[in-house]
């Protein structure tokens, strides 16, 4: 039975989306995973959203041997005359999955690192303008890096855990920044700790705080990877650090992220739990729709409701006062076009 806290953010959620202005579908009516986005701003002010790459399975499903196909294309998300619409702006390098993003601190440019393509993990370092021209942003990263957790904070991009090759049985375990002020500076890399050692953690930032937890860490087993799902949250600061081994309500990856700060809460939206972790992929019933919003002061978590859908490895981005996923997945292999936009609490804004 649902607590009443439960059926008021139920509730909550449903209104919020009713509520929230449509944004259209991708313009790829399967959908696409692990894209890149940002909200960038426009010389007349004017909000727009910038997306590129992802993947996704357009002849068969996985189970049935279909082949992953990744995406390079550049899209645009602009509001003219009070209709928004996509236009194809430009293409990356190569069709890319998995990087870390954020916008340029002029809001200008989408900065992308590391990722996924076709041909193995990527290091480098590149920044799509409004044009859709994508030039070198900054050195490579000393090594590969796919699959990470990422923010933005303070001028920085941080990019946590990841993995070097698409086969690796352990995650990377150092926490990697760059400065987006100054990107001729080299990347600043931690040493090893254990705590970095994941794929696809949720991470965020506010208050001076960096948080990241969940995602999955890596083991071999029958000579593959094997995922452990984690609850964990650690923390650090200038005058702190710490590790709350339930920090979560139940172990989450691949939440859409990165998470967006709302004055002093974080905010997280759905993700993959773990729990039909294993089992084959056409039987599996979706993926994780709760949207949960974390205090930074007091690193409680609260369970506001359910997306109107199941949805990992997207982008989560703030337009105005909404959240916003790109796109994503669903299911194992199965993707959405849908961008789903719904308006924060105002008690959170």
């Amino acid at each position: 039975m649902l607590r009443l806290t439960q059926l008021l953010g139920l509730f909550a959620a449903t209104l919020a989306c009713a509520q929230a202005e449509p944004l259209p579908d991708l313009p790829d009516p399967l959908g696409r995973a692990g894209m890149m986005a940002a909200v960038l701003r426009e010389a007349d002010g004017s909000e727009v959203i910038v997306a590129a790459g992802g993947t996704n399975f357009p002849d068969k499903m996985p189970w049935q041997g279909g082949q992953r196909k990744y995406h390079k294309d550049i899209l645009k998300l602009a509001r003219k005359d009070g209709v928004w619409s996509w236009h194809k702006i430009g293409d990356l390098p190569e069709g890319l999955v998995g990087a870390a993003f954020c916008p340029t601190p002029k809001r200008d440019g989408l900065v992308f690192a590391g990722g996924a393509s076709a041909e193995g993990h990527r290091a480098d370092v590149w920044v799509v303008g409004l044009d859709g021209k994508v030039t070198r942003f900054a050195e490579s990263m000393a090594r590969p890096r796919a699959y990470a957790g990422f923010t933005s904070a303070n001028g920085h991009l941080i990019v946590i855990g990841g993995i070097a090759r698409p086969d690796d049985t352990a995650a990377i375990a150092t926490l990697t920044s760059l400065d987006l002020d100054d990107p001729d500076k080299p990347w600043r890399t931690t040493d090893a700790d254990p705590s970095y050692g994941r794929i696809i953690p949720l991470v965020g930032s506010g208050l001076g705080k960096l948080v990241w937890g969940g995602g999955c860490s890596l083991s071999e087993k029958d000579g593959k990877p094997f995922r452990s799902y984690h609850e964990n949250l650690a923390f650090q600061s200038s005058l702190d650090a710490g590790n709350r081994f339930h920090g979560l309500p139940h172990a989450l990856a691949g939440a859409a992220g990165p998470s967006v700060l709302s004055q002093t809460h974080l905010f997280f939206v759905g993700g993959d739990d773990g729990t039909q972790y294993g089992q084959p992929y056409e039987t599996h019933t979706g993926l994780a729709r709760r949207i949960l919003v974390m205090d930074l002061e007091t690193f409680e978590v609260t369970d506001l409701g359910e997306w109107p859908h199941p949805v990992a490895v997207a982008p989560l981005l703030r337009l105005g006062d909404d959240l916003v996923t790109v796109s994503g997945e669903v299911r194992p292999g199965i993707r959405t076009p849908k961008l789903t936009r719904w308006p924060i609490p105002a008690k959170y804004r």
